[in-house]
């Protein structure tokens, strides 16, 4: 019925006619993901509108297809059209309206062409207009926002961004969104190196992702950020154990939800990582114990020395952590060949550091070994360049 009432109106010799059932066409088979059709559509809702005197008509079939463009990747058309079409909504007194949506467009279209600077300014000249279209908008602009400020190093201010969308969720029946926004402060927050407002921010996020049960894998990296933040004023016994404690819960979460689904990769993957960081969490503290135990003018009531037999312990479990998050890689598949490459560096220097480089080297040659058994187009570039490099290493701390 659109395509016949623009059809009739260019027939009868009023192309300006054919302007407003071409847009309302366009959005109808964008919505039905023609985007080829639509775009076509909205293109010659432009060049009819040549004729046309209304300035908000100029602004919606500008914005309209600017909109098309930008789902369709092509950005640097889209930000012109979007430039074009919050003049012409100024121009008709709708600057607050289709101007600010147009500015929206326009932010859009220079992140995507990583005129990330732009695009925050963009966006935060239309935000208080922005913010005057509900709910949905006002949670998205905001963290779309927080996320320019984040690539730009603002980062106090890109975390203000995300816990006021956060709090604009409030009210919302799902508190995922607001979760996941908890969350996204929260890292920003600790990239600042503001610990104490990163804790809260995280303790928020997980208690909400706690009630909804539905995401383990982001409650499980909550409480490993925990741990670690729990490590950064000093590491002792205590911050040790609590970390550890942390760790400790992120495995119940991952072993819960592996219960249900024992071949998901994204937990199986999430699990090796936790014993890995668990181990990375114990081989800090020997290093910051040891160090201390050098330091005559270090206060032993924060970092207590530890006797050669806790640190001995102490090294055994972080080899078995890093063999069983190594296993864990390679059930994984080559996607994962780096991590496991990691766990077997770990592991192997952590076998020299204690008097064994025999079994370190051990490790290396034996993944070498596999390695050269696969198929070429399986084996990475780096991959035996690395191994042989770490081998060669191992022996000559041996020597």
């Amino acid at each position: 019925m659109l395509a016949a009432s623009a059809a009739r109106a260019l027939a009868a010799g009023r192309p300006w006619q054919a302007v407003d059932p071409l847009v309302l066409r366009a959005g109808v088979l964008m919505s039905l993901d023609r985007a080829e059709e639509a775009e076509q559509a909205a293109r010659s809702g432009l060049e009819h509108a040549a004729e046309v005197t209304d300035a908000e008509a100029q602004g919606v079939v500008r914005l309209t297809l600017a909109d098309i463009l930008l789902r369709r990747g092509e950005t640097t058309e889209a930000a012109a059209l979007a430039l074009t079409a919050a003049h012409w909504f100024d121009r008709a007194g709708l600057g607050a309206d289709g101007g600010a949506q147009a500015r929206l467009i326009l932010a859009r279209a220079y992140a995507r062409n990583e005129r990330t600077a732009e695009a925050a300014e963009v966006l935060q000249s239309a935000l208080p207009d922005l913010l005057e279209h509900g709910d949905g908008q006002t949670v998205f602009v905001r963290e779309f926002l927080g996320d320019l400020l984040r690539r730009l190093g603002e980062l106090r201010p890109a975390a203000e961004q995300y816990l006021l969308a956060a709090e604009a969720t409030k009210g919302w029946e799902d508190p995922r969104p607001q979760a996941s926004l908890a969350q996204s402060a929260a890292d920003t927050l600790d990239d600042a190196g503001l610990a104490e407002e990163a804790v809260a921010a995280y303790e928020r996020a997980l208690e909400l992702h706690r009630r909804t049960g539905t995401d383990p894998v982001a409650e499980v990296r909550v409480l490993r950020s925990l741990a670690w933040l729990g490590l950064r004023e000093e590491i002792t016994a205590t911050t040790v154990d609590r970390a550890r404690g942390r760790m400790g819960e992120a495995e119940a979460v991952l072993e819960a939800a592996l219960a249900t689904d024992p071949e998901a990769p994204a937990l199986r993957s999430e699990l090796a990582q936790t014993w890995h960081q668990l181990a990375q969490v114990l081989d800090r503290y020997v290093a910051t114990a040891r160090e201390a135990d050098g330091d005559e003018a270090a206060d032993p009531a924060r970092t207590a020395p530890l006797s050669p037999a806790q640190v001995d312990a102490l090294r055994l479990e972080e080899i078995e952590l890093w063999d069983r998050s190594g296993r864990t890689y390679a059930e994984l598949g080559p996607d994962h060949l780096r991590d496991r490459f990691q766990c077997l560096n770990n592991a192997a220097w952590t076998e020299q550091e204690r008097g064994d480089a025999d079994a370190g080297a051990a490790r290396v040659t034996a993944l070498i070994d596999e390695a050269r058994t696969l198929p070429e187009d399986e084996v990475p570039d780096w991959l035996l360049p690395s191994a042989e490099r770490l081998l060669t290493q191992l022996k000559g701390r041996a020597g």
